[in-house]
């Protein structure tokens, strides 16, 4: 072969294994760009599909919540329901729940019963841009426990320091701590005293000892112990290193906190006070100032006297104030008592400023099972449901209890013309309160009912259930013993054993709802 061809021939070799390696260098590239093309395609689905999970968990919480808000609110919870959420951070959201089984009651070793019912809840998540679709499923447990099965229901600390001697019964539960004190003879008459903080024998706002003696039940038996017995330096309580297992020793289980595994309990879900809230929306006779409407809005007539208006001085505020009287004996027979049990009352120009409020007066009997809700103070004038007892409650702003002696005329005159007499209150409560503070001692559950009268060497007796949720926000005047605001009663008071029976709580008594995680799985 001519030289002339060979070297063409090895110019073509090199040309063609040049065209080789670029072809080479090309499928690479393209096979490199491809699975960098299908990684970052595995990566964003995978974010995508990570963020539909997080979404969609959040969708399954908002149902949850729903569940527990429309129970709590007594709206329809139907067995099977769906909704849509739009479009959210690029997804659109829809979740479904559907009920497992009916309500069961479960009845724990301490008494307190509780309806369980299980649902399945799902929420899926569609990113609208790619088309992709992420399904979470939850297993929740719905709890719903009634409120009124303590005699004694905190959701902050709770202080008891009685200045009398006073026996108290029923359950005694606070979701933070517990203060414990007298200057007499304190008994506890309960084998539920649970803390979900400490339990202290002494006061919360000041180190001033307190002489007098804490008694416990000790579970199992009909005997009590103290928290200082003779001999020791100083009280069974958390401040003690051997609070733990000698708390256990001296009352067998009475007695517990948090290192017992105690936990907080769900707070009840009291629905809005407000006037344009749950209860004044529902109730079946609403009376706003002097007037009356029902259940439609519309005014109502009802027998002169049922509803009027008085002024009388607190000691408490520092003030006149104004109150709507409701004469519960004319109400009975009005023909407009509450078919549904279900009364509210407001007034349109009650502030801290001027706290004016509800009056509920000759109460001794009720026409029926009777639930009194206002944003306002509540004052409760006589005897209230001691004849024919009836389920009942009060949930308002704070709650004044006036003793079937009280007098207007005598409102501002000095604490030897307010003296009281004998009263009974038979009724559940949730009202406000104040706050602690250095220096300045709330009243404590001793004062959950607001006095303005001498009771000394009075009874106070009271059947229902006691429970702090919140402060109050119209009376906010401070507790001070003594001339001029009050001396305090003899409290008779123990919670109303009717209300382990469901059917004997107060209409719309509100309930613990919680919900518990039990399953969780991934579409």
């Amino acid at each position: 072969m001519p030289k002339f061809f060979k070297k063409l021939n090895r110019k073509g070799i090199v040309l063609i294994t040049a065209y080789m390696v670029i072809v080479v260098a090309i499928i690479l590239t393209v096979a490199v760009i491809q699975r960098a093309l299908s990684e970052y395609n595995i990566a964003r689905g995978n974010r995508i599909i990570t963020q539909g999970v997080f979404v969609a968990e959040g969708a399954i919480e908002y149902a949850a919540y729903t569940l527990g808000y429309n129970l709590a609110n007594y709206m329809v919870v139907p067995d099977n329901f769906s909704n849509s959420l739009g479009l959210f951070s690029d997804f659109n959201v829809t979740y479904t729940w559907t009920a497992l089984d009916a309500d069961h009651a479960i009845v724990d070793p301490l008494g307190i019963t509780t309806f369980v019912r299980n649902y399945h809840i799902s929420a899926t998540a569609v990113d609208t841009t790619h088309n992709i679709s992420v399904t979470v499923n939850q297993i929740v447990s719905r709890k719903k426990t009634y409120t009124f099965q303590h005699a004694v229901f905190y959701n902050y600390d709770l202080e008891m320091l009685p200045g009398p001697n006073m026996t108290l019964s029923g359950r005694i539960h606070s979701n933070q701590d517990i203060y414990l004190g007298t200057h007499n003879t304190f008994t506890i008459d309960t084998t539920y005293l649970y803390s979900a903080g400490d339990i202290y024998n002494k006061r919360k706002d000041s180190t001033d000892p307190m002489a007098g003696t804490v008694r416990i039940k000790k579970t199992g038996t009909s005997d009590y112990y103290a928290m200082l017995e003779g001999g020791e330096p100083e009280p069974l309580d958390c401040d003690r290193a051997d609070w733990t297992d000698e708390s256990q020793n001296r009352w067998a289980g009475t007695a517990k906190s948090s290192v017992h595994g105690v936990t907080s309990l769900a707070a009840p879900s009291v629905a809005s006070i407000e006037p344009t809230g749950f209860y004044a929306s529902n109730a079946d006779l609403k009376i706003v100032n002097q007037s009356a409407y029902n259940n439609a809005g519309s005014p109502v007539s009802l027998p002169v006297g049922t509803v009027t208006q008085s002024n009388m001085y607190n000691y408490r505020e520092g003030k006149w104030v104004t109150v709507t009287n409701i004469d519960m004996n004319l109400l009975n027979t009005s023909g407009y008592f509450p078919s549904n049990g279900l009364l509210y009352v407001t007034r349109t120009d009650a502030s801290p400023a001027t706290p004016n409020g509800v009056r509920l007066q000759n109460g001794s009997q009720l026409n029926g099972a009777l639930t009194v809700v206002s944003d306002d103070p509540v004052y409760v004038r006589g005897d209230y449901n001691n004849t024919a007892k009836k389920p009942a409650a009060i949930i308002s702003d704070s709650l004044d209890i006036l003793s079937n002696n009280w007098n207007d005329a005598n409102s501002n005159k000095t604490l030897s013309n307010r003296i009281a007499s004998n009263t009974t209150v038979n009724a559940a409560f949730i009202a406000g309160v104040d706050t602690t503070i250095p220096g300045g001692y709330n009243g404590g559950l001793e004062n959950y009912p607001r006095f303005l009268e001498n009771w000394t060497g009075k009874i106070l007796g009271i059947r229902g259930s006691f429970v702090g949720l919140w402060n109050s926000q119209i009376a906010q005047g401070a507790w001070v013993y003594g001339s001029p605001q009050y001396t305090a009663p003899n409290r008779d008071w123990n919670y109303d054993t009717d209300f382990n029976n469901s059917a004997n709580l107060p209409p719309f008594t509100p309930f613990a709802v919680e919900t518990a995680r039990l399953a969780w799985w991934k579409n």
